[in-house]
């Protein structure tokens, strides 16, 4: 099966899951929308669901829906200055414009065919910088590792903040689990490392082990980048600038929908976790489970379904979609002209460099 035909299936199963998981939160959400207008005594002719999502979509605010986009390209600037300082700790110096752009057209490869962005981005930066694909690849691993630390801080944050919803989630949904079914996976997991780490001494010496460290030598490099980084400081608060303008982006989004714009910091916090766990599901943009997530967390802080169904895709398409299209077709463009740009002044600068010899 040729890459491209596999590419193609995965992007209809990726697609199907999405849609499905759409279709099947919309058609509930017209079931409640319904159980509504009967409640308010809506007549039946104005209670169409869609008529609602696009009164909505039609009265957001719209200076919080351009800070959503400033917030998202600053949170996508700061990373690319933390990759950029991954690069240059192993001696590999990169253009701004080709790390911003190569990470912009990433995100937006994602919403064709999940996690395809992770590819494109390194494949991208090779391309016009000259650095090994195994070097690129691995500090993109490195990139993602830390990204899932910190979530993984965020949400003990937010658990801390905000213990009672957090209880309240595990009692509604949760706890009906056995606690031994609970345990099963972590257990497994911890297990499996602590194996790892008793025999490391055998199995690092082993032939098959040797030759793929061999072989990927330059994607260990990449990976193992942050040891050689100088300024961690300021490594780590690049780092708490990405996840900051993040949750500006989301803060923003609550800000610009009526019934959500009263919500507190500490309450946002709450639907930027649930939201960012949705957007892990291997979805085009994480579409569907973000969708549901959000209007779970949303009807634990008195918002009601049909609100917070709204929100989910004015967040959605403004935050996401929108975002990943307009700033990575830019990206895409100006990375392309830039570097246009920069081959023929190496041309020009080549061809005077032989005149002069051939002259002297």
């Amino acid at each position: 099966m040729s890459s491209i035909l596999k590419k193609i299936i995965q992007f209809i199963i990726f697609l199907g899951l999405g849609v499905g998981l759409m279709y099947w939160i919309y058609i509930n959400q017209v079931k409640t929308y319904n159980v509504y207008c009967t409640i308010h005594n809506i007549p039946d002719s104005e209670c169409n669901l869609l008529d609602k999502l696009w009164h909505d979509l039609l009265s957001i605010n719209l200076i919080y829906t351009f800070l959503i986009f400033v917030a998202f390209f600053l949170s996508n600037y700061f990373r690319s200055l933390r990759w950029r300082m991954m690069l240059s700790s192993i001696g590999y110096n990169v253009h701004a414009i080709n790390s911003m752009g190569s990470i912009l057209v990433g995100y937006l490869a994602n919403l064709g065919l999940p996690r395809s962005g992770e590819f494109i981005r390194p494949a991208l930066l090779t391309r016009y910088e000259k650095v090994p694909l195994t070097i690129t690849v691995g500090t993109v691993a490195l990139d993602r590792i830390i990204d899932l630390i910190s979530m993984a801080f965020i949400i003990l944050i937010a658990i801390f903040t905000q213990y009672k919803t957090f209880v309240q989630l595990y009692y509604d949904h949760l706890s009906q689990i056995p606690l031994f079914q609970q345990l099963i996976l972590p257990a497994m997991g911890l297990l499996f490392l602590i194996i790892l780490v008793v025999t490391r001494n055998i199995w690092k010496h082993w032939h098959l082990i040797q030759t793929f460290r061999n072989k990927t030598r330059g994607f260990l490099d990449g990976l193992l980048s942050i040891r050689n980084i100088e300024n961690k400081s300021l490594f780590l608060l690049y780092t708490a600038m990405i996840w900051l303008w993040f949750f500006v982006m989301m803060y923003c989004a609550l800000k610009s929908f009526g019934p959500t714009s009263q919500v507190p910091i500490s309450t946002a916090l709450i639907i930027y976790v649930f939201g960012s766990m949705g957007m892990l599901v291997p979805t085009p943009g994480g579409m569907g489970s973000y969708h549901y997530l959000v209007i779970l967390a949303l009807s634990y802080f008195s918002i009601n379904e049909i609100d917070a169904f709204s929100f989910a895709n004015i967040s959605f398409f403004s935050a996401n979609f929108a975002n990943n299209i307009v700033l990575g077709l830019s990206g895409l463009m100006i990375m392309h002209f830039y570097n246009k740009k920069k081959r023929k002044l190496q041309t020009t600068e080549l061809n005077s460099s032989t005149e002069l010899i051939i002259n002297s």
